[in-house]
C-alpha cells in the first residue's frame, strides 16, 4: 500500500526532483525570513519544517538512485568530500561554542569606542545585586546602538540584564515605569529606579553607582582663603571640576570653616583648591581633629602665594618647596605651553595613578612637593614626578630660568603626595593634644586644637587620608579637559572618598570621525565605487572568458 501511495505521489509531481527543489526553496526562504526579522513564529516554522519534510520525502522516493550514486566511484569521492565538509563544519561549531562560553573581546578603535571604560568595568564587576536596564525605543538605529552597549554591560557582569520595549506595543510598561517619551532608559536596582533621558555609557554607569550607593556623599570646598570658585565658569574657575564630581553622584558644596567654626558631620571629603593665605588657628585645629577621626582632605597649593603652613604639613609627613618647577624637555610645547608647565608621564604605584599609565598630565606653574618624617605617624608617599630634564627654580627674577647648582632642585621633581594613617575610632581630647604637640605655635593654639578635636572626632574610623598637590591650575576650567588632568583630579577625590570602583578612567565621548563631502565629491565617490569598479571587474572577467574560449 505504501508503494502504491509513493507511486501516486511520483505521478502527481511529474518528476521527483520537484520535491527537492520545493523543499530546498522552502527551507532557504524560511531561514532568510528569520534572519531578517529575528522572530521564530509560524511564518518561519512552516516553511522550514515543511521543506525538511519534502527533502526527506524526496530521499525516500529516490532512495535507489541515491544509493547507486553513492556506490559509484564518483559517489565515494563525493561522500568523502561531504564527510570532510561535515567535519569542518563540526569543528567550526565547536570553536564557536567555545568562543561563546569563553569569549574575549578586543576593541582596536583609538578611543575604545566599542568597549566599556575601565571605570564602568570596575563598577559593574563589583555589583552584588541584579541591575535591570530597560530601553524604550522605536527607532531602529537607536535600538541597535542601545543593544550593542547593553551587550557590553551584560558581557562584563552577569548581574546586568536588559530589555527593549516598544512604547506603542507595550503601553502598560510605559505607565509602570513613568516613562514620559520614547528614547528614555529606566535603570532598576531592587526597589529603586531611575529614569535616564538619553542613554550613554557615562549616564548609565553613573546611574548604577547612584542606585547601588548607600547614603549620600558630600564634598565640601573650603572658602575664605582666596580659593578658586566652584561656580566660576571662566578659565580660572572650577565649574567643570564641580560638574565632573557631581556626575559621580557626589554632592558638592562651598563651606566657610572660619564662620561656621566646625566641620559638617556629613563631610566625606574636604577640599581646599588654591588657598592664597594661611588657615586661621581654629581652622587648623578643626582640620586636625577631622583628620584624626578618619577624615579626608585634599589641598592644592600654588607657588608664589602667602600660604605658608609648613608646621601643619610637616606633622603629616608632607612639605612643599619654595620654587617653581621648570620642564626643559620640550614636551609641553605639544600642548602649546611653556617651560613652566611641567609634564608628568611617570607615576608611582597607587590606586589614584594605577589607571593613569600611558596618560600624560601637566601642571602649569607648579611647585615641588616632598615627603618627610611626620610627628603624627602618617605614612607619606609621592604620587608622580616630572622628567629628569626638569628642576625646581628658586629664582625667577627677570623671567630668567636656568638651573643653579646648589640652589635649585634637580629633577625629577615630585608634584603630588599622599599621607595615610589607620584610624580605629574617635580619639579623645587628651590624645589629640598629645598628637598635636609640636604643631601649635602657642599654648592658645594647643588648647584650640584639643577643643577642635572634641568637636570633629565623631568616630569616623577607617583611614585618615591627606592628598597634597603643588598646583591647582590643572583642575581649573582652562586645563581640566586637557589630556589626563580631569581624570587625575576626579580619581583623587574618588580615592579620598573611598570609592575604589570610581578610581578609573571615565567614559570618553567618541570623536567626530565623519567626512564631509561636497555634492561633486559625493557623485565622484558614487560613480567610482558603485558603477566603475564593479563594471571594470565585469569587463575584465568577460575578456578573460572570451580569450579562453
Amino acid at each position: 500500500m505504501l508503494k502504491t501511495w509513493l507511486e501516486q505521489i511520483k505521478s502527481a509531481l511529474g518528476t521527483v526532483e520537484t520535491l527537492a527543489y520545493l523543499g530546498l526553496a522552502a527551507v532557504v526562504g524560511g531561514y532568510l525570513y528569520y534572519n531578517v526579522n529575528s522572530v521564530w513564529d509560524w511564518k518561519v516554522q512552516v516553511p522550514i519544517y515543511g521543506g525538511a519534510v519534502l527533502l526527506v520525502l524526496y530521499a525516500v522516493l529516490n532512495f535507489s538512485k541515491i544509493r547507486a550514486a553513492f556506490s559509484s566511484r564518483t559517489g565515494r569521492h563525493g561522500t568523502a568530500a561531504g564527510a570532510t565538509l561535515i567535519l569542518v563544519i563540526g569543528i567550526l561549531v565547536l570553536l564557536n561554542f567555545l568562543n561563546f562560553r569563553h569569549s574575549k573581546r578586543i576593541d582596536l578603535t583609538e578611543n575604545q569606542l566599542y568597549a566599556l571604560s575601565s571605570q564602568s568595568l570596575k563598577v559593574v564587576e563589583n555589583l552584588d545585586a541584579e541591575i535591570q536596564i530597560i530601553g524604550f525605543f522605536q527607532d531602529e538605529a537607536t535600538t541597535r546602538s542601545f543593544k550593542d552597549l547593553m551587550e557590553e554591560y551584560r558581557h562584563a557582569s552577569s548581574q546586568i540584564s536588559y530589555e527593549i520595549v516598544d512604547p506603542q506595543m507595550e503601553p502598560e510598561k510605559v505607565v509602570q515605569h513613568d516613562v514620559q517619551r520614547q528614547g528614555q532608559v529606566v535603570v532598576v536596582a531592587g526597589a529603586r529606579t531611575e529614569v535616564v533621558d538619553e542613554f550613554s555609557e557615562e549616564k548609565i554607569t553613573n546611574t548604577i553607582v547612584k542606585l547601588t550607593r548607600e547614603g549620600e556623599k558630600v564634598i565640601y570646598l573650603l572658602a575664605g582663603h582666596g580659593e578658586r570658585d566652584l561656580e566660576e565658569s571662566g578659565p580660572e574657575g572650577l565649574s567643570m571640576a564641580k560638574e565632573m564630581i557631581e556626575k559621580q553622584n557626589y554632592v558638592v558644596k562651598p563651606y566657610n570653616l572660619a564662620q561656621e567654626n566646625k566641620l559638617p558631620d556629613d563631610a566625606t571629603v574636604v577640599l581646599s583648591v588654591g588657598p592664597r593665605v594661611n588657615f586661621l588657628p581654629n581652622e587648623v585645629s578643626l582640620l586636625n581633629g577631622y583628620l584624626k577621626a578618619g577624615g579626608k582632605f585634599l589641598l592644592l597649593l600654588d607657588p608664589e602665594t602667602d600660604f605658608a603652613m609648613d608646621d601643619f604639613l610637616l606633622a603629616y609627613g608632607l612639605a612643599v618647596e619654595q620654587n617653581v618647577v621648570i620642564d626643559a624637555s620640550g614636551v609641553g610645547q605639544l600642548f602649546g605651553l611653556g617651560v613652566a608647565a611641567p609634564i608628568v608621564a611617570t607615576y608611582e604605584e597607587h590606586p589614584i595613578t594605577d589607571e593613569m599609565r600611558g596618560v600624560m598630565t601637566f601642571f602649569p606653574m607648579a611647585r615641588g612637593v616632598k615627603t618627610v618624617e611626620g610627628s603624627l605617624g602618617y605614612e607619606a608617599k609621592t604620587l608622580m614626578s616630572t622628567s629628569e630634564r626638569s628642576w625646581g627654580e628658586t629664582n625667577l627674577d627677570g623671567n630668567r630660568a636656568a638651573f643653579d647648582e646648589g640652589e635649585d632642585t634637580q629633577g625629577p621633581v615630585a608634584l603630588a603626595a599622599v599621607a595615610t594613617r589607620s584610624v580605629t575610632g574617635a580619639g579623645t581630647a587628651e590624645e589629640s593634644e598629645k598628637d598635636s604637640e609640636g604643631e601649635a605655635d602657642s599654648a592658645a593654639e594647643s588648647a584650640a586644637a584639643a577643643e577642635g578635636d572634641e568637636e570633629a572626632a565623631k568616630g569616623k574610623g577607617g583611614e585618615s587620608r591627606f592628598a597634597l598637590f603643588g598646583d591647582s591650575d590643572f583642575a581649573t576650567n582652562a586645563y581640566f579637559s586637557s589630556s589626563g588632568n580631569g581624570d587625575m583630579f576626579r580619581m583623587t577625590v574618588s580615592w579620598l572618598a573611598e570609592d575604589s570602583d570610581l578610581t578609573a578612567i571615565a567614559p570618553k565621548n567618541p570623536e567626530n570621525r565623519r567626512i564631509n563631502l561636497t555634492q561633486s565629491q559625493s557623485r565622484l565617490m558614487f560613480w567610482a565605487t558603485v558603477i566603475l569598479l564593479p563594471l571594470s571587474t565585469l569587463v575584465f572577467g568577460l575578456a578573460v572568458w572570451f580569450r579562453r574560449k
